[in-house]
């Protein structure tokens, strides 16, 4: 048997265009004699969509594009994902009833699941955690075995095609259909239990993130060898969004064998239509072409260097953006930012703007003009002391009506002039007299405790480098510098200099005065209160601290550790520093903040669900901090 994999860019809303694709790939199936082609989930409306699934002209538009499959399944069979609508019943929240299903067009007909009398096979799992919220939208095969008072197997049959006389058997499931551990049902052990099967497909949209390959050939591995049937991953390509979290889809389509073989059937972060002889006798597939995929090459650097560049290219591609402007302060944030954007939209539509005040020293001055020559972008310095002034001279006369309150701009507000002044203000009005946009530099440890100014440093389109950690920042820039540019663009001065906003004497880079936080210490722990799966928090870390475990909870080094905090006095302090600020402002900032790409294992934004209130501790504890200071 002839299987052809589609692993397709799908573009989130737009049938469309992604029939269109689907179509080319199909005719080109054809043309191959295959006898099979297969698309991932969702292939034709796309995974993240919001609420358009709430518009029932997109669902009629959808329908209208099955009809037009249909018509090219004379001479190969379709197996694709989409939207199974039943316009007789509703969901849970009274709209029409919608499922998350496979189609499988033959000969000018939908395929019939005779248990449940749809032209379509139903999933079963809807995941409703980090960013999915699929029972919002879909009804499940559980919830309808529910309403049959039957058991899920009585809902589900294989899927079977003819081929020279002999019926195939496949088994069919969706993305969490096999993400089953913490269910109570596993669709794939039970289905296959019931029935036996030539092989399984397991379609999918499954968004990127860094280390997820690994684990999942792991739960695919496991699943083929307990069923001892072969099983093929179908993933797409491409970006779709929630609106505040951008996500990549890899590809990455494997196929698994019943004795734990794995064959790269589609490559990362690419299209790609991939033809394959499946030996039904055996079971296996027969692959006389050997592919290997770029994430196999790819350390962490690389990896992040490859995937960022992808979803960025892709958005701004997407989104008709040409230009955009930077502001370059010779630190290492802008620095990478204006790397990245020149890779993707080349030199001459990136414009680098360095805006310095008194505070700022020649070195990081310098070192933005080094990266521009470099680089070889436009350039401009644009002074704003006497714009900054001017604000101050002008806050500090309000006279309010009704108050007699005064006001005085101190230095920590002056500090804030300043950023917005930079972004609000001249970046602002640079992107818009040259018709493009501008970027925010922030990185994930600035976002988690709202170290940045709101309509300041933390505006612009997009946050691309907002899911990188301060080292991973350091970590990438190097990588640019030793193995993309092999020479120093990111300048020394850029690389070197103690990391500062800048704003005040305080902030003087030349006596060594920088930003309040140990990157390689404050980076893990915030990451044990983000992207840890049971989320960490003060009680969890001040436990740790007083086992002398904490560097085992948080991954550092325990020296680093021990030299940060001559006492747990020390410790608490700083704990409760940054807690207060990420609970507090910082998610009042986060909310405001720009659209960030995802490439961790929680990002901010859908995948890191929020409320704004009052900060709080634990009972926990408060009881362990009283003993503390009692003692």
């Amino acid at each position: 048997m002839k299987i052809a994999i589609g692993q397709l860019i799908v573009k989130a809303a737009n049938c469309a265009e992604n029939f269109h694709k689907m179509q080319e790939q199909i005719l080109d199936a054809i043309e191959n004699q295959a006898h099979l082609i297969i698309f991932p989930e969702m292939a034709l409306p796309g995974y993240f969509i919001g609420d358009t699934w709430e518009q029932l002209s997109f669902l009629q538009d959808c329908e209208y594009y099955h009809k037009k499959i249909l018509r090219l399944s004379d001479k190969i069979d379709i197996i694709f994902g989409s939207v199974g609508v039943d316009w007789q019943k509703k969901n849970e929240d009274g709209r029409v009833r919608k499922y998350n299903a496979i189609y499988c067009a033959s000969k000018g007909n939908f395929i019939i699941n005779s248990k449940t009398k749809y032209p379509f096979w139903i999933k079963s799992l809807m995941p409703n955690y980090r960013e999915f919220d699929d029972s919002r939208y879909f009804y499940d095969l559980r919830k309808l075995a529910s309403d049959n008072n039957s058991k899920l197997e009585e809902l589900y049959e294989p899927l079977k095609l003819k081929l020279n006389g002999k019926v195939i058997k496949i088994g069919v499931s969706i993305c969490e259909d096999a993400w089953s551990d913490d269910y109570s049902n596993n669709p794939i052990l039970t289905f296959n239990k019931k029935y036996k099967h030539d092989f399984f497909l397991n379609l999918s949209a499954s968004p990127y993130t860094l280390a997820k390959k690994e684990k999942r050939e792991k739960l695919f591995c496991k699943i083929s060898k307990y069923c001892n049937t072969s099983l093929f991953y179908v993933n797409c390509v491409g970006v779709q969004n929630l609106g505040k979290t951008i996500y990549g889809f890899d590809g990455s389509s494997t196929f698994y064998s019943n004795k734990g073989k794995v064959i790269e059937i589609g490559e990362f972060f690419s299209e790609s239509l991939r033809f394959f002889e499946f030996d039904l006798s055996r079971k296996t597939l027969i692959s006389k072409q050997s592919f290997l995929n770029e994430r196999n090459k790819l350390d962490k650097a690389s990896e992040l260097q490859f995937s960022l560049e992808y979803i960025l290219r892709s958005c701004l591609n997407e989104w008709n953006i040409k230009k955009v402007v930077i502001g370059l302060s010779g630190g290492i944030d802008s620095a990478l930012s204006a790397v990245l954007f020149t890779r993707v939209l080349g030199n001459k539509n990136v414009y680098l703007i360095n805006m310095p005040s008194q505070f700022n020293s020649e070195l990081t001055k310098n070192a933005a003009k080094k990266l521009a020559d470099n680089l070889q972008c436009p350039f401009a310095f644009i002074p704003i002391d006497e714009s900054i002034k001017y604000t101050k001279d002008q806050i500090n006369k309000v006279s309010f009506s009704h108050s007699n309150e005064k006001i005085e701009v101190n230095s920590f507000v002056f500090e804030n002039i300043q950023a917005r002044d930079r972004s609000g203000r001249i970046l602002a009005a640079v992107a818009a007299a040259l018709g493009g946009v501008f970027v925010c530099n922030a990185n994930k440890s600035e976002m988690t405790v709202g170290y940045s100014t709101l309509y300041g440093d933390q505006a612009g389109f997009m946050a691309p480098l907002a899911d990188l950690w301060k080292q991973d920042v350091y970590l990438l820039s190097h990588h640019y510098n030793k193995h993309i540019f092999k020479k120093q663009v990111i300048p020394n001065e850029t690389l070197q200099v103690v990391p500062s906003a800048e704003l005040s004497e305080n902030h003087n880079v030349m006596e060594n005065k920088g930003d309040p936080l140990n990157y390689p210490y404050h980076d893990l722990l915030f990451s044990s209160w983000v992207e840890h799966w049971n989320r960490k928090t003060p009680e969890d870390c001040l436990k740790a601290y007083l086992k002398n475990n904490l560097a085992t909870l948080i991954g550092c080094e325990s020296k680093l550790i021990e030299n940060l905090f001559p006492n747990v006095h020390a410790f608490i302090n700083d704990l409760e520093r940054w807690w207060t600020l990420y609970q507090g402002m910082g998610a009042f900032k986060r909310v405001q903040a720009p659209p960030v790409i995802a490439l961790s294992r929680r990002a901010f934004g859908n995948d890191h669900r929020e409320h704004i209130g009052r900060v709080t501790f634990s009972a926990g504890y408060i009881k362990i901090k009283s003993k503390i200071l009692k003692e």
